[in-house]
C-alpha cells in the first residue's frame, strides 16, 4: 500500500508549510490525482487519517480531485480519454500519442489557521 508513502510525504509538505506561514493547524487539503497514479481513494482516506494522528493536520479534510488519463494524438492531433491502458489514438489508431493529463499526484490546495 504505496499510500501510506505518499500521506507521510503530504504530512511533511504540511508540516513545513504550516511553519512557514505560522499556522497552528492544517484544515483541509486538496490533492490532484491522475488516474495513471494508482492511488485507491479508501487506502487514501485511511493512510491519511492513521499518518496525520497526533499532528496539526489530524482533523484536515482530505479532498481528493481525479483527473483522467487523457492523450493527444501526434498524427491526426485528437484528444482523447485512455481507456484500459490502450495506448493508441481511438481516432486513428496511430501510436504517436502524448499523454497530457493523468499521471499527476500533487498538493493543490491547504487551508490552515493560525
Amino acid at each position: 500500500m504505496h499510500e501510506v508513502s505518499i500521506c507521510e510525504s503530504i504530512l511533511d509538505i504540511l508540516k513545513e508549510e504550516a511553519v512557514k506561514n505560522k499556522a497552528s493547524k492544517v484544515t483541509s487539503v486538496t490533492l490532484k490525482i491522475g488516474e495513471m497514479a494508482g492511488v485507491v481513494e479508501d487506502a487514501m482516506r485511511f493512510a491519511f487519517e492513521a499518518v496525520a494522528m497526533g499532528t496539526i493536520a489530524q482533523d484536515a479534510t482530505l479532498v481528493m480531485e481525479y483527473v483522467p488519463l487523457t492523450a493527444r494524438c501526434r498524427s491526426c492531433g485528437k484528444t482523447f480519454h485512455i481507456v484500459g491502458y490502450a495506448f493508441s489514438c481511438k481516432h486513428c489508431e496511430s501510436p504517436e500519442i502524448e499523454v497530457i493529463s493523468g499521471r499527476e499526484l500533487q498538493i493543490e490546495d491547504i487551508d490552515m489557521e493560525a
